[in-house]
């Protein structure tokens, strides 16, 4: 009997519902068992890993993840721009719903990742007789897969668990609980990463990456299922400091270049190269940035001037704060070639990207800073060249200063806090500013107008991690995610919200799934 898993758990669905580009790569889901040996093993990671990259597409988890928080919002132009029937507010005020195609896309990206490290370990165990090579790619496979199941959790949190190509014709997984799907990513991720590589590899998962991912999945199992994995958090960020593999970068800057694959403190990236023309980084120019922005960078490619950031979000940063700088355009833009200010299309306004945003339903052009974290590159297309952070060292300091602090011990904490912050001052800043002291870190604060226990630690992540894809896991994690006000956002205070609806089409094409209560 034919055996196959659909791909995105709806037969006949495309992944062309992501983009109307194919994926650019060569097909190796042809080659048969008895042909795979030596480099084809290797040659099969690349479509593993080359989907990654479009989670950062238009509709992409960078948008689940960053924009329906405190921090980044799509507000509709005055000329109508960017409505697009109302998605982009729908998912800044937290009233989606399963129709929404954001929730369709990210399904569909994060499952065909899935399905494609299923079939993968299958042709190669197929294979048979495995050598320890060959068992050290299964390996690496599974963590790849494990970072798929890791984000399906985060975002829909009970989701279908399937860990094998080779299924009955016509099978249809049913809903595993969120439990159940945080334990399968444990548990794939505790029998794996010791069989990863421990040397630095920056587009490939290896034993401190997946150390990484198994730290994430323990920080956020008490917002996920009310169980408290600190103590386990905390064994696998002291496991990744010890090794002495990676550091901090003298330069916050450099973290997010384009020469940033130099960079000490990348655990993680997603390479992009503009050559291969999809998919693209939405966020890093083209969904941001004015169009007429483009001669700052000799720009072959126009920007669509859609992303901004939060006011409120932006006024946690001090001014003398570099990373408020770095993370956001701001202010006047300049004619790269020619050094001029440049100007509107009216030839009197100048392109000044300001704080404000005047109207959620009718902002101006230029209001709201922009999302410029990550260097554009000189010649900038609408393709990318920007390779994506994923996991960075700093992460990791942080992860197990947010362990200090969850076990009372603020200095030790403050430590850590104050070893990440002190590249982003200049020595002239007064400590007062510059530092954040255990006294500090132990009083309540208020975060868009809450005040919640080490609220100035939260505050301090908004800052280091801006557009990270971290800030919605962040506010979860504080219980702020529905509770909070911020720019164009009023409390819910849903529960239910705190993950996403399954998909509609997902429902109608397979009758074992279950819909999120509240939805």
């Amino acid at each position: 009997m034919k055996k196959i898993f659909n791909i995105l758990l709806l037969a006949g669905t495309l992944f062309t519902s992501i983009s109307c580009t194919k994926l650019d790569e060569k097909v190796y889901s042809t080659i048969t068992p008895d042909k795979l040996s030596g480099k084809d093993l290797v040659y099969q990671l690349a479509p593993i890993y080359g989907q990654y990259r479009w989670l950062l597409e238009y509709q992409s988890l960078w948008d689940m993840s960053e924009q329906s928080t405190d921090a980044w919002v799509t507000p509709t132009n005055a000329d109508g721009g960017w409505y697009d029937g109302g998605k982009w507010q729908r998912l800044h005020q937290h009233t989606w719903t399963a129709y929404d195609p954001h929730m369709e896309s990210i399904w569909n990206a994060l499952y065909y990742g899935v399905s494609t490290c299923n079939r993968v370990i299958y042709q190669i165990q197929s294979n048979g007789g495995l050598t320890a090579d060959d068992e050290k790619i299964v390996s690496e496979i599974k963590v790849a897969r494990a970072y798929y199941y890791y984000q399906l959790c985060s975002l829909y949190g009970n989701v279908p668990i399937v860990d094998k190509f080779d299924q009955p014709e016509n099978y249809l997984p049913a809903t595993n609980t969120r439990a159940q799907v945080l334990n399968f990513i444990v548990t794939d991720l505790r029998a794996n990463m010791d069989n990863l590589s421990d040397a630095p590899n920056f587009g490939r998962f290896n034993k401190w990456s997946a150390k990484h991912l198994l730290a994430k999945a323990y920080q956020n199992s008490q917002a996920w299922i009310g169980v408290d994995k600190t103590d386990s958090c905390l064994i696998q960020c002291n496991d990744i400091i010890a090794s002495g593999k990676y550091s901090l970068d003298a330069s916050y800057a450099h973290v997010f270049s384009l020469s940033n694959s130099t960079s000490p403190e990348v655990i993680l990236a997603f390479p992009n190269d503009e050559k291969n023309g999809v998919p693209i980084c939405w966020p890093c120019y083209i969904q941001t940035r004015h169009g007429l922005n483009g001669p700052s960078f000799n720009a072959s490619s126009p920007g669509f001037n859609g992303l901004r950031a939060g006011p409120s979000f932006v006024d946690t940063y001090d001014e003398s704060d570099k990373r408020r700088a770095n993370n956001f355009a701001q202010g006047q833009q300049y004619n790269l070639s020619t050094g001029a200010p440049i100007m509107s299309t009216d030839g009197s306004t100048p392109l000044i990207y300001t704080k404000n945003i005047s109207s959620f339903t009718s902002a101006g052009e230029f209001d709201g800073y922009r999302f410029s974290k990550y260097e554009i590159k000189i010649g900038q297309k609408t393709e990318t060249d920007q390779d994506w952070v994923a996991f960075r060292y700093g992460e990791t300091l942080m992860m197990k200063a947010e362990c200090l602090l969850r076990k009372g011990d603020y200095q030790g904490a403050a430590e850590i806090v104050n070893q990440v912050r002190a590249r982003s001052f200049d020595a002239s800043v007064p400590d007062a500013v510059k530092i954040i002291t255990a006294a500090q870190l132990s009083a309540n604060a208020v975060v868009d107008g809450v005040s919640v226990p080490d609220g100035v630690f939260l505050n301090e992540l908004g800052r280091e991690f801006a557009g990270e894809m971290l800030r919605r896991e962040q506010l979860l994690r504080w219980g702020l995610f529905n509770k909070g006000t911020w720019s164009f956002f009023i409390p819910t205070n849903d529960d239910n919200l705190n993950i996403y609806p399954i998909p509609q089409t997902q429902l109608q094409a397979n009758n074992k799934l279950v819909q999120n209560p509240g939805y």
